[in-house]
């Protein structure tokens, strides 16, 4: 009876351990892995269309191009500095001349923007499928360094359009996708913000343009996408 009981008992046992691929085959992966590089290097590039103002003279938008650091601070929070330059034009407007016939020429810009950005990931400091989708907003300065266009030297000096230097806010959303541990492809929606300045000429009481303010905030929306390394 005691030999009979304990081979019974050593069979509960052995039926009870489930066996190596039973156990292989229930375990589920999670679609989530931790994020453990803190720094991301990266490049950028997309297409800015930006609205030009009453008047029509300040910048369209155009190419926008240039890098991005990036550091993971606690939790989902992260800040990266992005320095940038938009490559496009803008129309050269003569205020003398009628309604619908004030452009008179083109001139090239050459906006150059440096920016501060709080990113927010949503997923923490994980990917969920590879994806880490994030929101941000940032704010710093943009200014152009293009040269006045030879169609300007025909304007009154206090009629033409200078950019000057501005405000330069953006909010946006987008999502990085992490090709491997260290490479990342990244794109980003922007909506941004700068001040294109009214020209002192365009206050003449002779165009009648009535009261006009010294300038106007007008609106960038852009679509661009990053190729990252992270260390």
């Amino acid at each position: 009876m005691r030999a009979a009981f304990s081979g019974l008992a050593a069979a509960v046992l052995v039926a009870g351990v489930p066996r190596a691929h039973e156990a292989s085959a229930q375990s589920i992966p999670s679609p989530y892995t931790y994020v453990e590089e803190r720094q991301e290097l990266g490049v950028f590039a997309g297409y800015m269309d930006a609205k030009t103002g009453r008047f029509g003279y300040g910048p369209s938008g155009g190419i926008w191009a240039g890098g991005r650091y990036g550091l993971e601070l606690s939790g989902p929070l992260s800040l990266e500095g992005v320095v940038g330059a938009v490559v496009g034009t803008r129309d050269v407007i003569s205020p003398g001349r009628p309604a619908g016939d004030r452009k008179i020429g083109e001139a090239d810009v050459l906006i150059t923007t440096m920016d501060v950005r709080l990113k927010f990931s949503l997923v923490g400091r994980r990917t969920w499928h590879r994806l880490s989708p994030f929101l941000l907003a940032g704010a710093g300065v943009a200014f152009d360094v293009a040269g006045a266009a030879a169609v300007e030297s025909t304007l009154e000096r206090d009629e033409v359009f200078d950019f000057g230097t501005s405000f330069f806010g953006t909010m946006g959303a987008g999502t990085r996708v992490f090709l491997t541990r260290r490479i990342a492809l990244r794109v980003d929606g922007i909506f941004s913000l700068w001040k294109i300045t009214t020209p002192v000429g365009y206050t003449d009481p002779q165009y009648g343009f009535g009261a006009l303010q010294e300038g106007e905030w007008v609106r960038g929306l852009s679509l661009t996408a990053s190729l990252l390394y992270r260390w």
